[in-house]
Parts: structure tokens; C-alpha cells; sequence
């Protein structure tokens, strides 16, 4: 006859699992909400094909590398009715190698916006959202976006607290405050952990309020080491205690024009991803004033650098078939 403790212990079992199941149940639902609330199809950027979520996207993603655009958004909605793309990058994925080589580039540099002429590139999305942009890098550098994935500063802030913060190295003292936009920036350097509204200031430094000016090649690289470190956080994450926060943030801040299965194709692969994998390059330029605002001009070789770097990334998959036949 079975003991009264070893039925407890079957109750409990049972219970266990039971509440389990549920919870894993909870967390699916919550995970596909966010893939839902995330992926966007009004404005029509890239080459996704907003709102098709046949298994041909997904085959297209798995079987050949490809190009989407990432780019960070000020919060500063008091001075503009779009926020501003203050951070941009092309990510060149490739799923079948797990690969991925990410390309900063100068948000001054001056070139031609469809429709609205030359102006610094950044210009682009308060003239006309992701779909511009998308359009004028496109134009740039003579190639073809798959898409765009965009996140708001103040999510940056608040996944960075999530997560407990992002050691970097602050090489310099950062001191600048503009009383317009509520800036208030004070970093003293060394090696460190900062919190995510920290976070913010490192990557978004310009200038010290002594007129010292910090270059965008420095912010870039700044951004770019905040990123690895944030990424190094997030691609071991096990928590389920922040699970829901992490949902919560990536649907308030992130917006993309990938679809939900794109996404959720990406995440699969690359949820063991390895950061020896990851390579990154900067846009370089000269920097110059004219009528008093500051432009980056990009020399002709270094655009022809770029166009070759993102050609020869994603013709690996074609030169890999030919090879075989």
C-alpha cells in the first residue's frame, strides 16, 4: 500500500508540472505577442514583404545571406516630431554560417536623400521614416535591404538595466550638459559598469562642454562595444524572472519589417550565437563645416570599399553553390 508521503509526493509531482506546463504555456503566448507587437507592415521598407508570412520568406532568410538595417531613435520627441536616427548600422546576416559582420555609418555623412536632395543622412527619417531611409542607403551604396529593425532610446536604457548593465571602458572624462534636451552627461574614465541611462550618454557623446569634440568614429566604436557587451548578457539569457520585462521592453521600443516567423527564425539560430562570429567596420569620412552645420564626405574608394565588403558577404552563398556544380 503506497505511503501517505509518497502520495504528497506524486500530488506534487503532478502540481509541478501541471503549473509548469501552464507557465511555459504563458511564457509562448507572451513571446509570440511580442514577435506580433514588434513587426510592423504600414511603411513598406525593404524587402520582407510586410504582412507575408509564407514559408518562402523564411526559406530566403535560411538560405542566403542578407542585409537589414538597425538604427537607434531619440526619445527627444519635444524637439521633433520623428525622433531622430542618432545610431546607424547595416547587418549583414548570414544564418547558415552564423555569421554576422555589422557597418557603422557617420549619421553626418552628406548624401542624397530621395526627394529632398543632399543633407546629412540621418535627415532621412524625420523627412520620412524607416521606408526613406531604407531607400536613401539603398541608393548609397548600391545594394538591397532586406529591411529595417529599430529600437527607441529609452528602451536601449531600460534593457541595459535589465540586464544589470554593460562593462565597457570609458577612455576619456565626458562632462556635457544642453538644458534643450534635458543631456546631462558626467563619466569619469576607466573600465566599469554602467547603468542604462550611463549606457546612453557613452554611446551618445559627442562633445565635452569645454567645446572638445568626440568623433564619429569614437561613437561608433563606443556604440559598437556597448552592443557586444549588452549582446554577451542577452544570447546566455536563462531568466525566466525577466523574461516578461524583456518582452515588455522589446514591445514597447523595437519596431521591424521583418514578420513574426522571420523573427522567430532569427532567434532560433543565432539563440547560441558566438561573438568570434561577429565582425565590424566603420564608414570612414572627412569632416568639414559648411554654413555652419558639420558633414561627413565619404572619398569615393572608401564607398567602393563598403559596396565590395557587403557584396562579397552576401554573394558567399552563390559562390558556394557554384562551387559545387
Amino acid at each position: 500500500m503506497m505511503r501517505k508521503w509518497q502520495q504528497y509526493l506524486i500530488i506534487f509531482i503532478c502540481l509541478f508540472l501541471f503549473t509548469s506546463v501552464l507557465y511555459g504555456v504563458t511564457l509562448f503566448q507572451k513571446y509570440k505577442a511580442t514577435l506580433r507587437a514588434i513587426s510592423i507592415a504600414e511603411e513598406g521598407a525593404g524587402n520582407s514583404n510586410n504582412g507575408n508570412e509564407g514559408n518562402e520568406q523564411i526559406e530566403s532568410i535560411e538560405s542566403k545571406p542578407f542585409a537589414v538595417l538597425l538604427y537607434g531613435v531619440s526619445a527627444r520627441k519635444k524637439l521633433y516630431d520623428r525622433g531622430r536616427s542618432d545610431t546607424m548600422m547595416i547587418a549583414l546576416i548570414d544564418t547558415q554560417q552564423k555569421k554576422v559582420a555589422l557597418i557603422s555609418m557617420p549619421r553626418d555623412s552628406y548624401v542624397d536623400i530621395p526627394g529632398h536632395g543632399m543633407n546629412k543622412i540621418n535627415a532621412a527619417y524625420p523627412k520620412g521614416g524607416s521606408a526613406l531611409m531604407v531607400e536613401t542607403i539603398e541608393n548609397w551604396l548600391d545594394t538591397e535591404l532586406y529591411g529595417f529593425i529599430s529600437i527607441d532610446f529609452e528602451g536601449f536604457i531600460e534593457l541595459v538595466d535589465l540586464m544589470g548593465g554593460v562593462e565597457v571602458e570609458v577612455t576619456r572624462r565626458m562632462e556635457y550638459n544642453d538644458p534643450t534636451d534635458g543631456t546631462n552627461i558626467r563619466l569619469s574614465p576607466g573600465r566599469q559598469v554602467l547603468d542604462g541611462k550611463n549606457a546612453l550618454d557613452f554611446v551618445r557623446f559627442r562633445q565635452s562642454n569645454d567645446g572638445r569634440h568626440s568623433s564619429d568614429y569614437d561613437r561608433m566604436k563606443r556604440q559598437q562595444e556597448a552592443l557586444s557587451s549588452l549582446a554577451g548578457k542577452i544570447t546566455p539569457f536563462r531568466s525566466l524572472t525577466k523574461f516578461n520585462g524583456m518582452m515588455d521592453i522589446l514591445s514597447d521600443n523595437v519596431k521591424t519589417s521583418l514578420t513574426p516567423k522571420e523573427i522567430e527564425t532569427l532567434v532560433r539560430i543565432f539563440s547560441s550565437f558566438d561573438s568570434s562570429n561577429l565582425e565590424t567596420t566603420s564608414i570612414q569620412g572627412e569632416g568639414y563645416y559648411n554654413n555652419g552645420a558639420w558633414y561627413e564626405k565619404i572619398p569615393q574608394d572608401e564607398l567602393e570599399r563598403i559596396k565590395s565588403m557587403i557584396s562579397d558577404f552576401l554573394s558567399t552563398e552563390d559562390e558556394g553553390e557554384d562551387g559545387d556544380s
